[in-house]
């Protein structure tokens, strides 16, 4: 079995201020109940507050990174101390508040951890912390040196007009897909490009077959098939920010519910193993996995999948994305794990954000 992920890549810098999962398509596959208790693979904590919108009685977020508990526990912390408008300033999907002043009379309010972390990076709070992960440097990048080489910037905001199929299918043959596209494409999102400037190069130990084609034919789904006009991650991607669409955490109508249910969120650092050495007796109904199962060997991923069913309630969800390595239910454990496939067909047809090349539901059996 290869070593883990975090003994291979480095885990001190925020390398995602955003999580870029649908989480309306995540709440859906999960069918949060009201009073469950689910797993949550932390992030940046965006589809962790997704799912105290449910009003679960408990939800465990991990992660490995405490650069990214810090980034949950300020969000948080913006939830709870602000109004609605002054979190969308804090956080950079606006402007008004002095970040570093608020950050400040919030500052209680942080593990010690948390704390430490964010007084020795005050700077970065000033650009608002949805702007200031590695993957979101790495798309400004793009924005800055690839996008303006490409189209200008009245054509990236023609493509987020609104359109039917047909005109969005025109549109992209015609005026988006030129030549240039597909070459700085390919170049910007390889896999030697992407992992040193967008992920880690150890994110990549599984992949086989070429990145930047894998990711091309999704993004030409993305931009055809999908509504341009309400899809916050290709917005952010080629603007820089949320600015008419925004993630589900976000929305002004999922605020106060989510707010009211703080206190059921508990955040962890470590693995699955430290996770329910934490908590031996309790068992969950639905784990949002994210996408870590492509950064294992597929004896590690069976071996996680083992630890997870242990720990889980019968009918328990297991929802997870694959983006360019392949996982899902191994045959020796058909007797445990139930494939929910067309369900995650039919939900991945309307994923927003479109990179990914798979959505996995697998239900437990018993």
């Amino acid at each position: 079995m290869e070593r883990p992920i975090q003994e291979r890549a480095k885990f001190d810098l925020i390398r995602y201020s955003n999580c870029w999962e649908d989480a309306d398509i995540l709440l859906k596959a999960l069918k949060v109940k009201e009073g469950g208790s689910y797993f949550s693979i932390a992030s940046s904590g965006d589809n962790t507050l997704s799912v105290l919108s449910q009003s679960p009685s408990f939800v465990l977020a991990i992660d490995i990174n405490s650069a990214q508990l810090a980034c949950v526990e300020l969000k948080k912390a913006a939830f709870l101390n602000l109004s609605y408008e002054e979190m969308l300033q804090f956080l950079g999907v606006q402007n008004g508040v002095d970040r570093i002043s608020t950050y400040k009379k919030m500052w209680k309010y942080l593990s010690a951890n948390a704390q430490q972390f964010w007084d020795g990076n005050q700077k970065i709070i000033k650009w608002g912390i949805i702007n200031i992960g590695k993957f979101e440097n790495y798309f400004r990048l793009f924005r800055k040196w690839g996008l303006t080489l490409i189209h200008s910037q009245e054509m990236a905001v023609e493509l987020l007009i609104k359109k039917e199929s047909r005109e969005r299918i025109r549109f992209y043959n015609q005026k988006w897909d030129t030549w240039r596209w597909r070459l700085l494409f390919k170049i910007f999102f390889s896999r030697l490009v992407m992992g040193r400037l967008g992920r880690d190069p150890e994110f990549f130990k599984y992949v086989k077959g070429n990145v930047a084609n894998r990711v091309m034919e999704r993004v030409k789904y993305g931009l055809t098939a999908l509504p341009t006009d309400e899809n916050p991650y290709l917005e952010y991607i080629l603007t820089g920010n949320f600015k008419n669409s925004l993630p589900y955490y976000l929305r002004r109508e999922n605020f106060d519910i989510i707010r009211k249910n703080l206190d059921k969120l508990v955040l962890l650092k470590g693995d699955l193993d430290v996770a329910f050495q934490a908590y031996p007796t309790l068992r969950f109904d639905g784990f949002n996995l994210s996408d870590i199962f492509e950064y294992m060997d597929y004896e590690q991923y069976i071996s996680e999948l083992q630890k997870i069913l242990d720990f889980s309630n019968k009918e328990a969800r297991l929802v997870y994305w694959n983006m360019l390595v392949d996982r899902n239910r191994p045959n020796k454990m058909r007797d445990r794990l139930n494939p929910l496939e067309r369900e995650a067909k039919e939900l991945f047809l309307k994923d927003k954000a479109f990179f990914y090349k798979s959505l996995i539901i697998e239900e437990v059996i018993g």
